[in-house]
């Protein structure tokens, strides 16, 4: 078969080739030196709701003594998340099968649910909240957080503004 010329010295395969190599050159270009899309990122204010299950009354007391104190995560002092601000408690309740079969919410003796509410300056964007060292915080996260007198652990339920 013989090949077919374009412009007498330029065949179809060559013209295919030069084609490819500039896709590819323009692809390399974006990709290592074209403008990326920026998120705007701000510092805001905002809060979030943790939720602790099953704490222990000794527990309790080192939160109320830590209102207004900053939080940490656990592995890492430096992660800030936030300072307290506001602590709802109630006794602890588990589900527990009666002898004839029925479920009830029983209180756990000596322990306590509790609400906590925390407040940060973070980061925010499209994307989420953020603290300042960029954890992201998000309803449904589980996190070990300490402070002076208390380390605890429990999940975000709730983040606004």
């Amino acid at each position: 078969m013989k090949n077919i010329k374009i412009f007498k010295k330029l065949n179809i395969i060559d013209l295919i080739a030069i084609i490819a190599v500039i896709i590819m050159a323009t692809g390399v270009y974006v990709r290592f030196f074209g403008s990326p899309t920026k998120t705007v990122v701000q510092n805001t204010e905002f809060h979030y709701t943790f939720e602790v299950k099953n704490i222990r009354e000794e527990n309790l007391k080192g939160l109320k003594k830590s209102l207004n104190g900053n939080f940490y995560l656990n592995e890492k002092i430096t992660g800030e998340m936030g300072s307290l601000i506001k602590i709802e408690s109630r006794p602890a309740t588990q589900a527990l099968e009666t002898a004839d079969g029925n479920i009830v919410m029983a209180e756990i003796p000596e322990r306590f649910d509790a609400d906590l509410t925390f407040k940060i300056t973070g980061k925010v964007n499209d994307r989420g909240y953020f603290t300042p060292t960029l954890q992201h915080i998000s309803a449904g996260v589980e996190y070990k957080l300490k402070c002076k007198w208390s380390a605890i652990y429990g999940s975000v339920t709730n983040v606004w503004e």
